[in-house]
């Protein structure tokens, strides 16, 4: 192991180890991350019930976003005014729980990724735990948000969260 030649061997091998585990690392994080669309927030709330049903809706003109959000908010007496939305550049997705019996619901888009044949929506479900105290009223979470006009379809991924409050 003296003699120049296996030195020089030696670290030529660990050199090369080195420059192949630094190239495996650059590529290996750049094929886990997925595209996503920026978004902003219209709406994030937990109205009364209505006659909504629970589910993801994308909305791509004034007329269909004006329809959902009279019947969204149909039991409110004055509604709300409709939040104006520019459909040349955006969409309007909404993410709308089902009826629930009390509060301490909530619905929360976290992401918009960009897919093969659309977008996927990924958001989050969150019920209360146990030990939680929460209103004794039906509600129905949902969130609204504007994203930049894409093609194809939405597709909802939601995870199930449950709160802790425990003592």
């Amino acid at each position: 192991m003296n003699s120049p030649i296996n030195k020089t061997t030696l670290y030529l091998c660990i050199i090369f180890c080195f420059f192949l585990a630094s190239c495996s690392n650059s590529n290996s994080g750049q094929q886990n991350e997925v595209p996503s669309l920026p978004f902003q927030t219209i709406d994030n709330a937990s109205v009364y019930p209505s006659q909504v049903t629970g589910g993801l809706y994308v909305l791509r003109s004034i007329s269909e976003w004006s329809n959902f959000w009279s019947v969204l908010h149909a039991s409110y007496t004055p509604q709300p005014p409709l939040p104006s939305v520019n459909f040349t550049e955006n969409v309007v997705i909404a993410v709308v729980d089902s009826p629930r019996p009390t509060g301490g619901y909530s619905i929360t888009i976290t992401s918009v990724q960009i897919s093969t044949t659309g977008v996927i929506v990924q958001a989050v479900h969150q019920s209360p735990g146990q030990n939680c105290v929460v209103t004794q009223a039906f509600t129905q979470p949902d969130h609204i948000i504007t994203a930049p006009t894409f093609s194809g379809e939405a597709t909802l991924n939601l995870t199930e969260t449950v709160q802790d409050c425990s003592p």
